[in-house]
């Protein structure tokens, strides 16, 4: 017995009330992104060049996802042109959209076909990797942001910032609070074990910050070999945050710890903690990580950095040390190596030349005969 294929509408409202999803605004947000997809499948004066826009249907929410199908690949390309077309004059519509809003709307969008993917809702002749590619690539010229990622500029000065940081004049005086003193080198020695964990695992913030302390036994922090830790990633998929150079770093906070220990309810300590007197020994949030970050970027004068930076950093650092995409897919937990492909996998084509020039064709067996 078949199941009633799964629609448009169907797959925003379960989009829309995941469990993770706490904020209003987040909702609303990612709401008004789908709906604009949607009015631009039932718009009658676009483009009808895929197959799915002679879909008939009562409203285009009620679309199967089944009826997508490989001539459907530019849609989401074809979405943001038509964000950017001249309005049609019809009440609402408010076309053309900013480009800054096309990028909010395309990204929601985006995130919302992730979730249709890696629940199985898409069929298989429509391949996502591929729809992202087209976009970015067409669109590349518009906005760093569909072109592949790029981690900013001397973004490693970053990992090393808080191993020199000094600490505040007030706390060098003879009468400073000893417990002050003790709270400020904790917690420098926390960014600096942060930096380096993100910046050598590629692991989302939240990936890193979900981290325990019985994740990381002494005998493993005294061994001369890569600690691997399994996460949760995106869509629930586990794959394994890798960790070596930024151990000792790790090791050196957690001795100094000492007593700021404290369990969660499941009974688990998590590595990264507040050592502000207010929340002691609560698990790290990813608004401190991301001041963290950010903190240091501006003092390096480096602009904004993200945490999430990291992870293109790393992804760029494994390709440009000739790794193979399979092995960066392994290591970023990417479900598909198209979707690391999709991302990071775009070659200069002055090496495609050389590789042209090197790489020649064998020699003619009659020369060699002749002579």
């Amino acid at each position: 017995m078949s199941r009633t294929p799964i629609t448009f509408g169907q797959a925003r409202d379960a989009y829309l009330q995941r469990a993770t999803l706490k904020s209003r605004h987040t909702i609303e947000a990612y709401r008004r992104a789908i709906d604009l997809f949607l009015e631009f499948l039932a718009d009658d004066l676009a483009s009808r060049m895929l197959p799915i826009l002679h879909y008939q249907a009562v409203t285009s929410a009620d679309i199967p996802l089944s009826a997508l199908s490989e001539g459907d690949a530019p849609i989401l390309l074809y979405f943001a042109q038509w964000m950017l077309s001249p309005s049609s004059g019809r009440q609402g519509d408010q076309r053309p959209y900013k480009p800054s809003t096309v990028e909010l709307r395309l990204a929601g969008v985006l995130n919302w076909f992730q979730f249709m993917d890696d629940h199985g809702w898409l069929p298989p002749g429509f391949r996502l990797a591929n729809a992202r590619r087209i976009v970015r690539d067409e669109l590349r010229g518009h906005s760093r942001r569909f072109g592949p990622p790029q981690p900013p500029a001397h973004i490693e000065e970053v990992i090393y910032y808080y191993d020199h940081l000094q600490r505040p004049r007030a706390l060098d005086r003879p009468d400073a609070d000893p417990e002050r003193i003790e709270r400020w080198e904790l917690t420098r020695l926390r960014n600096c074990a942060l930096v380096r964990a993100l910046a050598e695992s590629g692991g989302r913030i939240s990936e890193i910050l979900s981290l325990n302390l019985d994740d990381f036994p002494a005998r493993a922090l005294q061994q001369d070999q890569v600690l691997r830790i399994e996460v949760r990633g995106k869509g629930g998929h586990v794959y394994a945050l890798r960790f070596y150079d930024s151990l000792p770093a790790i090791r050196t906070y957690i001795e100094r710890r000492g007593a700021f220990l404290r369990a969660t309810r499941s009974g688990k300590v998590p590595l990264f903690v507040s050592h502000d007197r207010r929340f002691d020994g609560v698990r790290m949030s990813r608004v401190v990580a991301w001041r963290v970050v950010q903190r240091a970027a501006r003092a390096l004068g480096l602009g904004n950095i993200t945490p999430h930076d990291f992870r293109h950093w790393r992804a760029t650092q494994l390709l440009n040390a000739g790794y193979p995409l399979d092995v960066v897919q392994d290591y970023l937990g990417h479900r598909s190596v198209e979707t690391t492909r999709a991302y990071y996998a775009h070659t200069d084509p002055l090496r495609v030349d050389e590789a042209a020039r090197k790489v020649g064709l064998p020699p003619n067996p009659a020369s060699s005969d002749a002579d």
